[in-house]
């Protein structure tokens, strides 16, 4: 009996013991939180769409003599279930209630703004909260526009705003942390001219990962419930449910009624689709069915998107399945699997030179480019066809293949090796665009300032603090001097 319980009694210790291990490692292992901002930027992009569609009509979706005024829709929302409805929730709020008219522009411009934000990550931990609020708030004061693509973005919203990490990765506020570590690096570059950043790749982090299984848990309820509650309909046994949905011509793009000649590709679409959201929550975990399962998500709503003219709800539950997308792996979208790599000399001894090498190693992730202060070099070492006078006078980047570009080429060279600025490299690429870029390089480069050196103790600008310290210490030494 004794060896029963104690038998029992470890079999219960290592169930739950290896259950809490599994639980951490799920829920609390650090994770890359690109996927995260690329679902951060495409949310925000479809927020803003929708807000601003609600502008065209604003005072009719939200005016108090428009199509829902808020006492009859706060009426709903409180006593829905009393009259046969059913209701959201009792305690349903929204800051629309409150605004009157008047205000009604001024308060969605406001609006606007915070979205914009939140779309490109500039104080994103504030504004994904109140894009999250927004979001909410507009869905809770017109409900007469509510469908799935408004409770997709709502639910994306709220994770985001709860992980908190959404803008560690593809935001400007990433952009300017690197900007500031660019810049401290500049100011300590080696003696050999070089300087070194650290890896652009983010960190990982519990809160991304965090972030991203609230996503996924959420996609694979959403995927799993639909799907087996289809099951209780007969139209998809019998293989006919698509049919009834292309025949219908409310949403309806194309005339798709000629597929009733093939009953049989109907009858695949039909139990493939069912197939699909039945198996989805359970093969995505595996690694080697997951790109398959995301594959067939990607054909699965762009079928919908094309049939019911339903796209904008397709793209908000593509970036729920982002949340399975690696993020090294989406990196590598933009940078490619070939880097190109070259050097770049740049005058040190110039501000805006440093600032503009800065700004270029923050939007350098993966260290393609190696800057090089040519006023602490032999720039015949790097090169011998190069030259100081030259160098001072433009900036020069040589390839790994040899090749040396010059001023404007050179700047529009390092903007296509840089992901951020490869669309501004392609505008300064244009022909027109580069006759007058490089005239304004050129001239900007001319009248560039440089730093005037210090040859005594004249010239020198020293703080009150520094003067009262360097006075002290000769004092005191003046004190250790005498007899």
């Amino acid at each position: 009996m004794r060896r029963l319980l104690s038998g029992l009694v470890h079999f219960a210790s290592g169930f739950f013991g290896a259950v809490g291990r599994g639980w951490n490692a799920f829920f609390f292992t650090p994770a890359d939180p690109t996927s995260l901002g690329v679902i951060r930027v495409g949310v925000g992009v479809l927020v803003f769409w929708s807000m601003l569609v609600y502008g065209l009509d604003l005072r009719d979706f939200f005016g108090s003599q428009g199509w829902a005024e808020a006492d009859t829709v706060r009426y709903f929302d409180y006593h829905a279930p009393n009259l046969g409805y059913q209701g959201r929730h009792p305690y349903a709020w929204s800051f629309w209630y409150w605004v009157p008219d008047g205000l009604l522009w001024p308060v969605w411009a406001l609006c606007m703004v915070v979205l914009a934000l939140y779309t490109v990550g500039l104080w994103s931990r504030v504004t994904a909260v109140l894009a999250w609020v927004i979001v909410v708030s507009t869905v809770r004061r017109v409900p007469v526009s509510l469908f799935g693509f408004d409770q997709m973005t709502s639910t994306w919203t709220l994770y985001l705003a709860v992980c908190g990490a959404s803008g560690r990765a593809v935001s400007i506020d990433r952009f300017l942390a690197r900007y500031r570590e660019a810049r401290a690096a500049v100011a300590r570059r080696r003696q050999d001219g070089r300087w070194l950043l650290a890896p652009g790749a983010p960190a990982p982090s519990v809160a991304a990962n965090l972030g991203l299984r609230l996503i996924q848990l959420h996609l694979v309820l959403i995927y799993g419930v639909a799907g087996f509650a289809k099951l209780q309909g007969a139209a998809w046994w019998n293989g006919t449910a698509i049919w009834g949905t292309i025949a219908a011509g409310e949403f309806r793009l194309f005339d798709l009624t000629w597929l009733a000649a093939y009953p049989l590709i109907l009858n695949v679409l039909t139990h493939g689709g069912l197939l699909f959201e039945i198996l989805y929550p359970f093969l995505i975990w595996n690694r080697w069915a997951r790109p398959v399962l995301l594959f067939l998500a990607l054909v699965l709503h762009v079928g919908i998107g094309l049939t019911l003219g339903l796209a904008e709800f397709g793209v908000a539950m593509l970036l729920g399945n982002v949340a399975f997308v690696s993020g090294p792996w989406l990196r590598s979208l933009v940078t490619g699997l070939s880097q190109p790599w070259g050097r770049v000399l740049y005058d040190g001894a110039c501000p805006r030179c440093r600032a503009s090498m800065a700004l270029i190693g923050a939007a350098d992730p993966d260290q393609v480019i190696a800057p090089v202060d040519l006023t602490a070099v032999n720039v015949t070492a790097i090169h011998p066809a190069l030259t100081k006078e030259a160098c001072l006078q433009a900036m020069h980047v040589v390839r790994a293949d040899g090749r040396i570009l010059i001023g404007y080429d050179a700047l529009v060279a390092l903007g296509r090796w840089c992901p951020l600025y490869f669309p501004l490299a392609l505008l300064g690429s244009l022909p027109g665009v580069t006759i007058v870029g490089r005239r304004a390089y050129n001239a900007i480069a001319a009248s560039r300032p440089r730093d005037v050196p210090c040859t005594d103790d004249v010239c020198g600008l020293h703080s009150p603090v520094a003067v009262s310290a360097k006075h002290a210490a000769a004092a005191a030494e003046s004190e250790r001097a005498r007899p």
